[in-house]
Formats: C-alpha cells, structure tokens, sequence
C-alpha cells in the first residue's frame, strides 16, 4: 500500500516538474509569451460613417526595431474596430492593459464622450485611471499617425505632457474616472487639452530606411512634412457628456487657483517703462465665502484668491542693476489674475456649469445648508453676483543689491 502511495506521489513530482519545464503555455492554452506581445500604449478615438474609427500605437522600444508602430482600425464599434486591427495586423498579439493614453479628437468630443467613458469603465483590459486628452481642432488619428519619428511616438510626446503638467499649475491631466465622477456629480468637468505642433526635434543625420523613404515620398510629392508633436493647450470644458468650450493656457492658470490645484507657472507683465517682465508664481491658493440674504438665500459669492511669486526675468538695458518696483509688480499681477480668474468664472456662469466644482466645495464647508442647493447650484450660479478680490505678494526680486553680501 506504502508503495503505490510514494509511486503516485513522484509520478505527480515528475509531472509537476515536465509542466515547469514546458512554460507557462504548457498549463494555459491563452498564455503569451512577453516577446511574442506588442504592446499598444496609446489608443486614439474619432467618429466614422463606420461608427469608430480606432487608432493605436506602441512605445518606441515596443517593437522588433525599436520603432512605434501605428495602427488603424474602422468599426460600428470600439470593440469591432479593435478586432478589425487584430485580424489585419501582421504584427504580433496586440496587448492593450497597458494603454497609459486615451486621446480623443475635437469632432468625437463635440459628439460625446460618453460612449468612450462607457467603454473604458466597462473595458477589462483598460484602466478606469487611464490619463483623457482631447486634440484642438484635429482628428485623434492624425496626431497617433503623424506624431514623431522612426525613434518616437505620440506615445513619448503624450508622456511629456503628463510630465509638463504635473510641474506647473495652469493644466491637469484628468483621468476617465475622474471625469465620469464630475459628470455624475456636477453635470460637467474638464478634460486636458493638446494641440497639434511642429516639434523642436532636429532630425537626425543619420536617418533610418524609413526615414530616408518618407523624405523621398516628400520629395517627390512635392510636400515635405515637417516632425510633430502635441503640446499641452489647456483644457476642453465638458457639459453633458459632450465638449462645448475651451479654456486656452493662458487662462488656464486661473483653473488652477480657482480648484486649488496650482503649482509654479509664468505670468508676463508689462512696466509703465515698457519693460516686460516675468513673473513666477509660486504658490496659489483660493477661499468661498457664501453670503447669506436675510430670508436664507445666497445672495453673493466672495472669492478670494492669494499667490506668491517672485521675479524671474526682466528686460531693459540696465540689466541686473535695474531696481524692481514692488508695487507696481504686484498690482500688474493681480490685474492680470484677475482678468483671467474673472473670464473663467464668466464662462461657467454662461455655461451654466460648475465645471470648477464650486458648488461641491461650498458644500464640504456648510454641508447642511448647500446639500439641498448642490442639483441646482449650476442654474444659481449663472444668476449669482461674484465678487473677485485678488492679492500678490512678491517674495524675491533678485535684484543684485538683494543678492550681494
């Protein structure tokens, strides 16, 4: 009886051994070999006679030659689209959990975004925290097809955006869930905006084969196509699930003030002298201060905004030796806050959308007075009078009296 025991025993060791020695394809039939993968991180969305119209591409690096492939697809849906591209791509298994961009083109957005909300939160190979973009006045597909060289992608260039905007405060890059929760909760959100661009990247001397066939197409055509890239344009506003506004960068900072989201960011002024300077703001921040009517309505809204910024850089043939007036670097400063900070808060009230998420923030500070008024807070707030107030305060000039010992 022993015997048989330890027989069964070490013909299940030797089998153990001969499936580890197998690979893990040995065990399951849907298992794929990591080299055997191309693996797609960008994934852009446009709308199509089709339906969808579905473009894709991988990371420099991803591919056998190190270049990022591009891929397209047409579909009455995402999914279709998508099981188009695998059934004509002569490339590996497409393996998409790792999309780490969602791009979506100006037209989509127009339309709606709900769809591809729906599809991304639904999906089981994307993630609900995947980064949304939405390209300014150009299809999606364009900037994953065009965007970069043999070396890069609109993968790479989407990755800088991230990283630009992470540094400043006038953008942020919202996920999908993030927006799907602002819809839900307000009825309206933001979404990082990107702009086609000519790209700052010389080519390089010594150019690939596919390089060298597409500057002989060029030539030929008579058409030479200059290297591009994305570059962060703001925001796009979404209301009811489809883009209806821009906010450019320029504005964008006062986003940052207004959600209390802001990091360091330029602003150019402009002297009475005529000098132009350059200001950095450092650290911003807003205050709500509802005030009440004596029947219990909010009859105003006080917002106060407070920033730091220092000098960091300023013209003039003096240089260096050229004394900085405080003053009237603080107040050109909170002239132009205030020009920015008052056309985003104009636009939601004309919107009718709190896209700034004002009303949830009231209602974190008087829960009990703002829970009842938070459905209707975007139709109060067209008809609410705000009151702006803003403050600069200058912590270093730099100036060489300041900086000597």
């Amino acid at each position: 009886m022993k015997s048989t025991l330890y027989k069964i025993i070490a013909a299940l060791l030797c089998l153990g051994a001969a499936l580890s020695l197998s690979g893990c394809a040995g065990l399951y039939a849907n298992v794929r070999e990591v080299e055997d993968l191309l693996v797609i991180q960008t994934l852009g969305l446009d709308g199509d006679p089709a339906g969808v119209r579905l473009t894709l591409a991988s990371g420099a690096g991803a591919a056998a030659d190190d270049a990022p492939l591009r891929l397209e697809g047409r579909g009455p849906s995402v999914t279709a689209a998508l099981e188009q591209i695998r059934s004509r791509a002569n490339e590996e298994d497409l393996f998409c959990a790792h999309i780490s961009h969602v791009l979506i083109g100006e037209s989509a957005a127009r339309a709606g975004l709900e769809a591809a909300l729906a599809y991304i939160c639904r999906s089981q190979e994307l993630r609900i925290s995947v980064p949304l973009y939405v390209l300014r006045g150009q299809e999606a597909g364009e900037a994953v097809l065009r965007v970069g060289s043999e070396k890069n992608g609109i993968c790479d260039a989407l990755d800088s955006v991230n990283g630009d905007v992470k540094l400043r405060g006038d953008g942020h890059v919202t996920t999908a869930s993030e927006l799907a929760a602002d819809l839900a909760r307000q009825g309206s959100g933001l979404v990082c905006a990107v702009a086609l661009q000519p790209s700052a990247e010389q080519p390089s001397p010594q150019k690939s084969a596919g390089e060298e066939a597409r500057e002989a197409f060029a030539a030929q055509s008579g058409d030479e196509e200059p290297l591009l890239t994305v570059a962060a344009a703001g925001y796009g506003v979404v209301k009811d699930g489809k883009l209806c506004a821009w906010i450019d960068r320029a504005r964008a900072v006062a986003v940052g003030l207004l959600k209390n989201q802001s990091g360091p960011c330029e602003l150019t002024v402009t002297e009475g002298s005529g000098e132009t300077v350059t200001l950095t703001l450092e650290r911003g921040e807003s205050a709500l201060r509802p005030v009440w009517g004596g029947d219990g309505r909010l009859v105003r809204l006080d917002v106060q905004v407070r920033s730091e910024a220092t000098l960091a850089e300023r013209g003039g043939e003096e240089g260096l030796a050229a004394r900085a007036d405080e003053e009237e670097l603080c107040a050109l400063a909170e002239a132009a806050l205030s020009e920015r900070l008052g056309a985003v808060l104009q636009l939601s009230k004309e919107l009718r959308a709190d896209f700034l998420g004002l009303g949830s923030r009231l209602e974190r500070a008087e829960p009990a007075r703002f829970r009842p008024l938070l459905p209707a807070f975007p139709e109060l707030l067209a008809d609410l009078p705000i009151r702006l107030s803003v403050r600069v305060t200058l912590t270093h000039t730099n100036d060489v009296e300041d900086l000597a010992p």
